[in-house]
């Protein structure tokens, strides 16, 4: 349709030519008539080589073929101002094209038949015919590319929605794609979960976004990118640089329990990270003398609750430790801090494991045998 929308201007545009073209050949064709019947040519002036513009009389044949070929010669025909403006705006190969289609118009037209009367070069009509065809052509365009952006514009949204839930769509991917007892792969509930998918929340959201007449278009490109974010294999999480005897918050749990039981070693303790042999409630167990610690070791980045205290108190009667303690790098909440109050936890930050346990060797009831 564009293709012919684009023929349908450039023809247009070539009326102008063609038309002083057929004018011309309309008086060649009287002129050569006139002529062959051996009369002279009173019909409208055409312009001569020698600027003459009256009849001129003939009467033998092959004086006035002579007098054809030297008198009457058509005179340039003037550039047609739509077509040099149509052709300065466009680059260089849509130039070529219109130029090389300028000459096959004008060649099949040389070719017809000369027509016995002269086509008017200004015709009100013909005018007001271009210029609606030229306008509708252009609203053509117009909407189509409007069309085209707001279909694109739906797709991109419908692209940020997949990535923004890529994470789920892997999982549910993976609970519903199976292998049968015959070693094929079922994808049955994985379509139906596409479609549910499609219906819901992507028709919901390009909705939102003003795309809903796009959604039926738009659900070809979006099912099969959904396929793609959802069997794409997720990236492996970035290894993080752990070191068990320097505190960092982003060091490994396990390595921060380490970290504890280093502090403890430093004081004179016994101390050992019970993340290698199952903790039981307890991930540091510290000994000096009789006297036995638990701990409990906490990296957040939020508040510790309730949870923490329950466990370190449960550990200390499991191991008949004297002293349970939570460790962490993060504050305690309210009930957390109640809840030791009432088990005779203490909650501590890291920094202040090495005092604790100095003021545990100066209690009554510390002892080294």
């Amino acid at each position: 349709m564009k293709a012919g929308y684009s023929v349908c201007a450039a023809l247009f545009l070539l009326a102008g030519p063609a038309q002083a073209t057929t004018s011309f050949q309309s008086h060649a064709f009287a002129v050569s008539s006139a002529l062959r019947s051996g009369g002279a040519f009173t019909g409208p002036p055409v312009a001569h080589s020698l600027g003459a513009h009256a009849p001129i009389p003939c009467g033998a044949p092959p004086a006035c073929s002579m007098l054809q070929l030297s008198a009457y010669k058509p005179l340039p025909q003037p550039e047609n101002s739509a077509t040099a403006a149509l052709e300065n705006t466009l680059p260089e190969p849509a130039r070529t094209a219109l130029q090389s289609l300028t000459q096959t118009v004008g060649g099949v037209l040389q070719g017809l038949p000369a027509l016995p009367f002269a086509l008017p070069l200004h015709n009100g009509f013909v005018v007001f015919l271009g210029w609606g065809v030229g306008l509708y052509v252009a609203l053509k365009l117009l909407l189509a590319y409007r069309r085209r952006r707001a279909f694109k514009g739906a797709v991109q949204a419908g692209k940020q929605l997949i990535l923004s839930l890529a994470d789920r769509l892997q999982i549910r991917r993976k609970q519903l794609v199976f292998q049968n007892a015959y070693g094929t792969t079922i994808y049955d509930k994985w379509e139906r979960e596409k479609t549910a998918f499609m219906q819901r929340e992507m028709l919901t959201h390009l909705s939102e976004q003003g795309y809903e007449a796009y959604f039926e278009r738009a659900t070809p490109t979006l099912l099969a990118y959904l396929d793609q974010v959802a069997f794409d294999t997720p990236p492996a999480p970035e290894q993080k640089l752990s070191n068990p005897d320097v505190y960092s918050p982003d060091m490994d749990p396990f390595d921060y329990e380490r970290y504890c039981a280093r502090l403890l070693r430093q004081m004179g303790w016994e101390a050992i990270a019970t993340s290698e042999c199952g903790d039981q409630g307890a991930d540091v167990v510290a000994s000096r003398g009789n006297t036995r610690i638990i701990l409990q070791c906490k990296l957040y980045t939020k508040a510790v609750g309730n949870d923490a205290v329950q466990q370190v108190s449960a550990a200390r009667q499991h191991y008949g430790a004297r002293f349970a303690a939570v460790v962490s790098n993060a504050p305690y909440t309210i009930p957390a801090q109640q809840l030791a109050k009432t088990n005779k936890v203490f909650l501590l930050h890291h920094d202040e494991l090495q005092r604790f346990v100095r003021r545990v060797e100066k209690s009554p009831t510390f002892r080294l045998r």
